[in-house]
């Protein structure tokens, strides 16, 4: 999948989404316009092993499954003609390591049926793409900052406290080694109006100047 061309010519349709549901369908409709051939199911679900859905599936000669993330910062835009409002998402920590997970399902889902899955994130929050000033953060293992490379074992750190891993108290396991490149998106203005997203494909078909050094 040539996910760069497809988010160039849905950042050119629409710049702004007003929440995770409209991304996931606004993709969904241009991958549908880039391969008509291609069946497109949303919210698919992955089965008792693997738990949860998958945002979209891809049906053709192979199948794709595709996990988004939709992350904000607050902002009030008027793009269009149409004013969108975005509430600001606090709790970045547990935000990365729910993309860490969905990478983790995502690779889990590939060895299990030899497809190929990837996880696309789109914000306007530079604290996700920033390098951080200190390593000794309780989510430093979950850290999305341009250029790391994430793999490995993934864990809270010690002084992580518990209301901050309730629900997410698990490590997790990531196989692949994946360098975070993060790429422009669209600028729709003012302090918090700079999206940028993360591409990471996972499985056999992975391309490793996508985001995968090990896949």
């Amino acid at each position: 999948m040539d996910i760069y061309s497809v988010m160039s010519r849905l950042a050119e349709r629409r710049s702004l989404f007003c929440s995770e549901a409209d991304f996931q369908h606004e993709l969904a409709h241009e991958l549908r316009l880039a391969k008509p051939d291609l069946q497109v199911r949303l919210e698919y679900p992955l089965g008792p092993d693997l738990r949860g859905a998958i945002d979209i599936l891809l049906l053709g000669p192979d199948r794709f499954a595709l996990e988004l993330k939709y992350l904000c910062k607050g902002l009030t835009a008027q793009v269009g003609g149409e004013e969108i409002t975005l509430r600001h998402q606090s709790a970045h920590d547990i935000r990365r390591y729910d993309v860490c997970k969905d990478i983790q399902r995502m690779e889990r889902y590939s060895e299990r049926t030899g497809y190929s899955a990837a996880v696309l994130v789109l914000t306007n929050d530079p604290a996700y793409w920033r390098v951080r000033r200190r390593s000794d953060t309780v989510d430093a293992a979950f850290d999305l900052a341009e250029t790391r490379v994430l793999g490995g074992s993934l864990s809270w750190g010690a002084a992580a406290g518990a209301g901050t891993t309730r629900g997410r108290e698990s490590s997790l396991q990531i196989s692949g080694r994946y360098r975070l490149a993060w790429r422009d998106f669209s600028d729709v203005g003012g302090p918090a109006g700079c999206f940028r997203y993360l591409w990471l494909p996972v499985g056999p078909s992975s391309n490793p100047q996508a985001g995968s050094t090990a896949n």
